[in-house]
């Protein structure tokens, strides 16, 4: 699994780390796969439904879990990371695209990447073709443009990676996550993944995350933010027990206001700071460290009309939104609502509704100077809770059995008018008005 790992590690080093004369040379002026395409829905579908069918907390009767996939799922998952890898990728890397092909014990990852544009050329395509002996999988062969690599080459390259890769958070984080997988089966129109959970070191996955995500600049803000909102807790009656969500945002955005920052940075970082608040599952020193010093918090229930996880759906989808991408955001609110509808609270559109308008948010936070200074004001003279929430009632939980009698699937005709008709209520609402 290791030389499977460090292979993909030879791609991005590859392209990071290697003198620029190599690459050069293997530059073309057109590209093999479009770059920067977006998933659709269906790919979006498939990836929701991967979420849900393989989340480890629901195998409790073995560590291991076999995860089963097909080539349109497989490159559904490749699309998506190369969005991601495009959005990390440094300036001069325009954007990126990736596809496998999954044939008889071997499988193909095929790729381009759109390079600022050059004299040698605006376009880097390779095709790295693996082969799978006795449930392992090695790279057998590896090109770049019209230079095939060869095999003596190839073996250094291993052992280059293996010390270079070993100081890239990133590569660590991927890596800690990958040593999970212990077989690879591959097939025609088949990928299957041997997954031992208990092989994978949390805490080590929650470091390399912290120090991927968290850097100075954000460490430092989310400091200030928190010893803000400390302060905004305790002027609040001593008596009170709960309070509106207002109570927190109008203060926090005042204050980003009032500073010189980048408004877009300090959006995001309130919405990771009030994620820590909310939810139990993040304290505050999963965000600055073990070495982090910060008062308690006064504990308060915060709420939404009078309800306390409507504030945890849109403020945890904002969050997600801002800092990833609302593709990842929608996708882990169905995953969340689908698991729930097998639990005790169901299926809930209600929940959907404020999942949704976080994304947005989270969208809005990040999507300019203007939009993210037009957010800041909007929460900093907000007064109504519908002017961003609009009113859902009680709970309005489902069970698994009942979605499936009304809805049937989340194909269905009946369910994509419900989520139509929410999409529709939200784009009603003040805050999205003129945004």
């Amino acid at each position: 699994m290791k030389v499977f790992i460090y292979s993909i590690g030879i791609l991005l080093l590859l392209l990071f780390s290697l003198p620029l004369l190599i690459l050069f040379i293997a530059l073309e002026d057109s590209t093999n796969f479009p770059v920067n395409q977006q998933l659709d829905q269906q790919q979006l579908s498939s990836i929701e439904n991967i979420l849900i069918e393989y989340d480890p907390r629901y195998w409790f009767n073995s560590s291991d879990q076999f995860i089963e996939l097909n080539e349109a799922e497989s490159n559904a998952l490749l699309l998506y990371f190369s969005q991601q890898l495009s959005n990390s990728s440094p300036e001069w890397i325009k954007g990126s695209s990736l596809l496998a092909e999954l044939n008889a014990e071997s499988a193909t990852l095929n790729g381009s990447f759109a390079i600022k544009p050059s004299l040698f050329g605006s376009y880097l395509n390779f095709e790295a073709r693996f082969k799978q002996e006795n449930n392992t999988v090695f790279l057998q062969s590896l090109r770049f443009g019209g230079i095939t690599i060869p095999d003596f080459i190839i073996r250094p390259l291993f052992n280059y990676s293996n010390q270079t890769l070993a100081q890239n958070n990133n590569f660590l984080l991927l890596s800690s996550i990958l040593d999970a997988v212990n077989e690879i089966t591959i097939r025609e129109n088949y990928l299957g993944l041997n997954v031992n959970w208990e092989a994978v070191d949390t805490g080590f996955i929650s470091e390399q995350a912290r120090r991927l995500f968290i850097d100075q600049s954000t460490h430092d803000n989310l400091v200030t933010y928190q010893n803000h909102l400390n302060s905004v807790l305790e002027m609040l009656p001593q008596a009170n027990r709960s309070t509106s969500l207002n109570t927190l945002l109008n203060p926090l955005f005042n204050y980003a206001l009032e500073n010189d920052g980048d408004p877009m940075e300090e959006n995001r970082v309130i919405f990771l700071i009030l994620v820590s608040y909310l939810f139990d599952e993040l304290d505050i020193e999963d965000l600055l460290g073990p070495e982090a010093t910060s008062t308690t918090s006064r504990s308060l229930l915060i709420t939404l009309e009078n309800r306390d996880d409507l504030p945890r759906h849109m403020i945890g989808s904002a969050a997600i939104a801002a800092y990833a991408d609302s593709n990842l955001a929608n996708m882990l609110s169905t995953y969340k609502e689908v698991q729930d509808s097998r639990s005790y609270s169901g299926f809930s559109f209600s929940d959907i509704t404020a999942n949704q308008i976080g994304t947005r948010l989270g969208e809005l936070s990040n999507r300019s100077q203007r939009a993210a200074l037009q957010l800041q004001r909007f929460f900093a003279d907000v007064e109504f809770e519908t002017d961003y929430m609009p009113l859902v009632g009680r709970p309005d939980g489902i069970s698994e059995a009942e979605f499936i009698a009304q809805y049937e699937n989340r194909d269905s005709e009946a369910y994509l008018n419900r989520m139509q008709s929410i999409g529709n209520t939200i784009e009603q609402l003040p805050i999205f008005q003129g945004l």
